[in-house]
């Protein structure tokens, strides 16, 4: 029987708002100085100038109106365009050549070369080390951006998604003395000030439609609460967010910075329905119209206001490095959704409880009392079925890791309708968990790859996930490593899968399949 084996990874990167973790970053110089050799004619271009110094954005005022007419909103008219950049990453390929990464936007807070941006621009992700930060500075409002500098991470706190980081040598290498840079910057504005209706400038380098800075108007549309951090976790915007603004310039009418672009479509209470091209899902180092459409969320864009920055920015004035990780599975509760009765099991002791299946690069075989999983080939997934159809389940099964791939992942689908429609959920070898959905033969993202120090695979493990209604729940050894909503898949098959990133061959072992009902 066809189990439909997929050779089709599924891939995240790039500038959304990712929670990713890493235990640091330090900016490597070998053979920067041939970095413009791998830029394409799109691609932003290396030039050895200082950027132009401009003077600090002007204070403006609304134009005085008819009294009997609505009083315009006041336009910031001095637009600070030479202190918003492009961020890229790089990393080394097995050639030691730095690779260009992504993009993303950051905002120059002081002359010195300080820049505020996004966590999730400057930190590595499952899939792409970070090695290197360039930043481009554009000198004119028509030109694409020119990689000047690298930078080093300062400050970064995940959970808030803010990162500072501070220019530390040109494109050779080269030390800088950083109190001589001179550069143009935006002051530190108190986003608490801010009112509804309030006037809000966003600039950025998006990624797609052109190469060049662009510039956005919106007004604040409210405020967003989030745990401890108060009424304003949030500012809500009408202004329009594209992918590789993450990062940039917030702006209110007198120039001065007061938030952070964050988040895309974000209405509060995880309303998550928009769906935009912010990552490099193909893979070839630019965010663009080639790339898959990424499910972000709601009706709203979303900036982090500058008053939650202020501490990482004067930690990082002073000289101090930290990069502050989040872990939200450490502190998920533990249990699994009550159980009823079973509707499947199997402890693969016999053959004839199907699941086998043999392709070119890969197998699903049930041998010695065991399911194994066998992958032989870089970027490929494959899976065994119960061959049942099922709405509601709880499931569970035992798994070890017999041959490490080191970034091998695995896990269990559920509502399985065909090889192009499925949910999965699963942790993987490198510590890292997720969830995501193949809808019509695309991967979609419903929980990012996240890192946790719940996910270890070194030893044999219980992987769980229950699928009840609209929630998908991913338990590790007992403890809720992930949930999501989602209404696409309604029911299907369940089953067991397993892949690949980098490393070959991964083989995974799994026993005691149990699939149960939710308790009524």
């Amino acid at each position: 029987m066809n189990r439909n084996p997929s050779n089709t990874r599924w891939l995240t990167c790039g500038a959304i708002v990712l929670v990713l973790g890493c235990i640091g970053l330090v900016v490597g110089f070998g053979g920067l100085a041939a970095i413009g050799a791998l830029f394409d004619e799109s691609a932003p271009t290396l030039q050895a100038a200082n950027p132009t110094i401009t003077s600090l954005p002007a204070n403006s005022s609304s134009a005085a109106g008819d009294p009997g007419q609505p009083t315009p909103l006041p336009i910031l008219k001095a637009i600070p365009f030479e202190s918003v950049v492009q961020i890229v990453t790089f990393y080394y390929d097995d050639n030691n050549r730095l690779i260009p990464g992504w993009t993303g936007s950051g905002t120059v807070i002081s002359p010195d070369g300080l820049i505020l941006t996004n966590s999730h621009v400057v930190l590595p992700d499952r899939f792409f080390p970070v090695d290197a930060l360039g930043v481009a500075f554009s000198s004119a409002e028509d030109q694409p951006p020119q990689l000047r500098y690298y930078a080093e991470v300062m400050q970064v706190d995940e959970s808030l998604d803010i990162a500072v980081i501070r220019i530390s040598s040109d494109m050779n290498g080269s030390l800088l003395d950083n109190a001589a840079l001179n550069l143009p910057y935006v002051p530190l504005g108190d986003a608490d000030a801010l009112r509804l209706g309030d006037a809000i400038t966003i600039l950025g380098y998006p990624g797609i439609g052109g190469q060049t800075i662009t510039l956005t108007r919106g007004e604040v549309s409210g405020f967003t609460a989030e745990g401890n951090r108060g009424p304003r976790a949030f500012i809500k915007t009408s202004a329009t967010i594209a992918g590789g603004n993450s990062g940039g310039l917030a702006a209110d009418a007198e120039g001065y910075l007061i938030g952070i672009p964050t988040q895309l479509g974000y209405g509060g209470d995880d309303q998550y329905v928009d769906c935009r091209v912010l990552a490099d899902t193909n893979r070839d180092g630019f965010v663009d119209d080639q790339d898959n459409c990424v499910p972000t969320g709601g009706f709203i864009n979303a900036l982090r206001p500058i008053n939650l920055a202020l501490p990482l920015i004067e930690a990082a004035r002073e000289g101090l490095v930290a990069v502050h990780h989040s872990d939200p599975a450490a502190s998920s509760p533990s249990g699994l959704p009550q159980e009823g009765q079973i509707v499947y099991s199997t402890d693969f002791s016999t053959p004839s409880d199907g699941w086998g299946f043999t392709g070119e690069y890969s197998s699903t075989t049930v041998q010695d009392g065991l399911l194994e999983i066998e992958i032989n080939t870089t970027e490929y997934l494959t899976w065994g079925l119960a061959e049942i159809n099922a709405t509601d389940v709880i499931i569970h099964a035992d798994a070890q890791v017999r041959v490490s791939a080191l970034d091998g992942d695995f896990g269990i689908l559920c509502r399985y309708a065909n090889q192009s429609n499925y949910y999965a959920l699963e942790v993987s070898e490198d510590g890292y968990y997720t969830i995501y959905k193949r809808l019509a033969g695309e991967d979609y993202s419903l929980v990012e790859w996240t890192p946790s120090e719940l996910v270890t695979t070194t030893n044999e493990v219980q992987i769980s996930a229950a699928c009840i209604g609209e929630s998908l729940q991913l338990f590790l050894n007992g403890s809720l490593l992930a949930e999501a909503t989602d209404t696409d898949l309604t029911s299907g098959d369940v089953g067991l899968i397993a892949g690949t990133w980098e490393g070959i061959p991964l083989l995974v072992e799994f026993d005691n399949f149990i699939v149960r009902r939710p308790a009524n």
